[in-house]
């Protein structure tokens, strides 16, 4: 009888043994596959390049990134959802994690149910910008404007469902204003437009403007940030402009499969804080129109995307827009 407790007690610690590695000390013991829902080249994937450059030295094992294009992110996302949840799958999202529940009808994956978040990593704001030829110098001026002129100024996005557009829209319900939406393929071409003065205005996130503002083609008016932004350093947030309900922002975060053992979560948000805090990192963001961005905890990012979805949801609504 003895024996077999004894047997029974040695098969226990051998259990424990074998899942000890995904949730305590020893994560990770193998390389970590980062799914990036979009192809190469654009925000997401450099954004979880250059963060996995250096998470790969802080963890001691690789990180292979695998790009998984295809329906707006909904096709790499679903199949992170599906995967085991032993830590070594992640997912790098962005806003369209949090407007893909609204925007279709069938999506493959829940935001909040389906993974467990970890951390914000950057941020790239979003700046309102108006041709020259408008003549509004701040937001107070632009709201009476348009008021004043229903539907008659026409505002740009990258196409109809992203994140610029969205902005567009969420501006237009808090402000209880009409703009003429123009939907383009891809924000570089509306951001080229705006500058030649096809449209009067745009939500635009960094990277398309910048060099237009620094042309004097656009005038920015402010940032959709709860704070100002280090990109923009002179221009007001939302709240200074008068317009104290109004954020929007095109996020990058790293989630998990739900079931993620929480030590794997909490090292993982440890470590991605100390990687967004590292100087050649911010630098490498910058530089592509990116602000480095750390959750506090892994619930407040929890929070974060929860609230997200909402705020998406009721301009989505509002706007009756379906993809």
């Amino acid at each position: 009888m003895m024996r077999n407790l004894l047997g029974a007690g040695f098969l226990g610690l051998c259990f424990l043994i074998g899942v000890l590695p995904a949730s305590a000390a020893g994560y990770p013991e193998k390389p970590i596959r980062m799914v990036v829902p979009w192809a190469p080249g654009g925000g997401s994937d450099t954004t979880g390049r250059i963060i996995s450059a250096k998470l790969v030295e802080s963890l001691g094992q690789q990180i292979v990134i695998d790009n998984r294009a295809g329906a707006a992110g909904n096709i790499g996302t679903a199949a992170a959802a599906r995967t085991d949840p032993d830590g070594y799958t992640l997912l790098l999202a962005d806003t369209g994690f949090s407007t893909g529940i609204s925007l279709y009808s069938k999506l493959g994956y829940h935001p909040v149910k389906d993974f467990a978040p970890i951390s914000l990593v950057a941020v790239t704001p979003i700046v309102c910008v108006v041709h020259p030829s408008v003549p509004a110098r701040n937001m107070k001026e632009l709201i009476a404007m348009v008021k004043s002129k229903p539907g008659a100024l026409t505002g740009g996005s990258g196409g109809t469902g992203g994140s610029v557009h969205l902005a567009l829209e969420l501006f237009q319900l808090q402000t209880a204003t009409k703009i003429t939406h123009v939907p383009y393929k891809g924000s570089g071409p509306a951001a080229i437009d705006l500058g030649s003065g096809q449209i009067d205005l745009m939500f635009s996130t960094a990277p398309p403007i910048i060099p237009l503002m620094q042309g004097n083609r656009v005038r920015a008016l402010a940032v959709a940030s709860p704070e100002r932004s280090s990109l923009f350093p002179d221009l007001p947030n939302m709240k200074e402009a008068g317009v104290p309900n109004f954020v929007a922002a095109n996020w990058y975060g790293i989630l998990a499969p739900t079931g993620t053992p929480q030590a794997v979560i909490d090292k993982l948000h440890v470590e991605l804080g100390k990687v967004t805090q590292l100087a050649d990192v911010r630098k490498r963001l910058a530089g592509a129109g990116l602000e480095p961005k750390s959750s506090p905890t892994p619930q407040s990012f929890g929070k974060f995307v929860a609230d997200d979805v909402d705020q998406w949801a009721r301009a989505i609504k509002h706007a009756n827009i379906k993809l």
